[in-house]
């Protein structure tokens, strides 16, 4: 009688995906902690609770797994995925719409982590800046400059200039990551950056906000 063959299973689609989200966490947290440079596969291992051997089973360098910190962290929130606009919508409804629970999002995710690790290590990694800038920054302008032109062809904007608009409504991100991640470690201190977008897309416009706004905090 044929011997019976055992075969040894491999890991799951699932575990495999909780165990590459375990190792790109713990790289976030160290990068952030220690600087991209000082950080050790060895750190990073023993934060994710895998062997040292495990993370270069997925990421083979530390290049590669810069890279992989920064996809696991933008795929935490579609950011960029394009609304449906609504019957008689504005344009404006429609850019609160896209853009408001994203920056929500955003605050309460990876993604927050990461733009603080762009503002501190960028300059001596010029490969994490590339890798953001084509992956997260140029997709949210592109998004949000053709919002701006549907507003400026049908008269609800008036600008000549729709890609500064698109700059502009970036700040509000960036000043709430370097005032929450940099200016203060007190909680109580930070700024809602939602409030903050809100605020910037009425001045655009020229509109008064919502009555359901909330105020912003005033920075110390």
């Amino acid at each position: 009688m044929a011997e019976a063959v055992c075969r040894r299973r491999g890991p799951s689609l699932d575990k495999t995906a909780q165990t590459q989200r375990q190792i790109t966490e713990a790289a976030l947290a160290i990068f952030l902690e220690q600087g991209i440079t000082r950080a050790t596969m060895a750190q990073i291992a023993a934060r994710a609770g895998v062997a040292k051997g495990t993370i270069y089973t997925y990421y083979p360098s530390k290049e590669a797994l810069l890279r992989g910190v920064v996809l696991q962290a933008l795929a935490q929130s579609a950011a960029y995925q394009p609304l449906c606009r609504r019957p008689g919508e504005t344009a404006q409804a429609l850019l609160r719409r896209s853009l408001l629970p994203t920056m929500e999002a955003i605050e309460r995710s990876d993604r927050g982590s990461l733009a603080r690790l762009i503002l501190t290590e960028a300059k001596q990694h010029p490969e994490l800046a590339r890798l953001y800038k084509e992956l997260a920054f140029d997709p949210w302008q592109q998004h949000v400059l053709g919002i701006l032109q549907l507003a400026c062809e049908e008269g609800e904007l008036q600008s000549q200039a729709p890609e500064d608009y698109a700059r502009l409504l970036a700040s509000p991100f960036w000043m709430g990551m370097v005032h929450n991640g940099l200016l203060t470690d007190d909680p109580q201190q930070h700024v809602a950056i939602a409030p903050l977008m809100e605020q910037l897309i009425a001045l655009l416009f020229a509109s008064p906000l919502p009555s359901s706004s909330q105020p912003v905090r005033s920075l110390p």
